[in-house]
């Protein structure tokens, strides 16, 4: 009933309202974001700019006035399922002041159109930067990962070696499942493992 009382007012209003609707969903999307501790500014931000016409210093702005209520919500949510390193909130909060204080004496006094460049440059950084991470992380997975064929040699090449081969292939052998060391562990002397212990620590 609500939601079709909120459309026949947006029909009445001729649609002048589209901006406010967008700003809404975009509100609520970056709210969830910032409860996730990502980062909602990052989504809000340029909403902002490119709805509504305000500068790079009245987006940002907002965007802190808006952050503090998102964050105490999700703080709060992870508090309370213990998801916070208590100890290292402390020394962290204290240098980040300075450098909010720093920050924002710099914005208030910076060109708005600099302001929105380092803004973007950020942004652009920071997605290259997962985009990378995430392109090497792929690339490591797919050369650790040991096929069937090649666990069927290493298993051949343990059988054969001694005591000491044996440890060294344990613990050098990269791209082994859970289940593969299990197997491996399964063929290792039991009266030497005090030996493959001594290796491993």
């Amino acid at each position: 009933m609500a939601a079709q009382n909120f459309w026949t007012i947006y029909d009445n209003s001729g649609g002048e309202n589209d901006s406010m609707i967008w700003i809404i969903g975009i509100g609520i999307l970056s709210g969830m974001i910032s409860g996730m501790g990502i980062g909602g500014g990052t989504i809000l931000i340029p909403v902002l700019l490119f709805l509504q016409d305000m500068t790079q210093q009245q987006a940002q702005g907002i965007n802190l006035i808006y952050f503090v209520p998102t964050a105490l919500i999700a703080i709060f949510t992870h508090i309370k399922n213990k998801k916070v390193e208590l100890k290292i909130v402390k020394p962290i909060t204290l240098v980040g002041l300075l450098g909010a204080a720093a920050g924002a004496f710099l914005a208030v006094k910076m060109d708005a159109s600099l302001l929105r460049k380092f803004f973007g440059g950020f942004l652009l950084i920071m997605g290259l930067s997962e985009l990378y991470k995430s392109k090497n992380k792929k690339a490591e997975g797919s050369k650790k990962r040991m096929n069937e064929i090649q666990f069927a040699n290493v298993k051949a090449e343990f059988q054969k070696a001694d005591l000491e081969g044996k440890i060294r292939i344990y613990v050098t052998t990269e791209g082994l499942s859970t289940k593969q060391y299990k197997e491996l562990l399964g063929m290792y002397p039991i009266g030497q493992l005090d030996e493959l212990e001594k290796a491993l620590t």
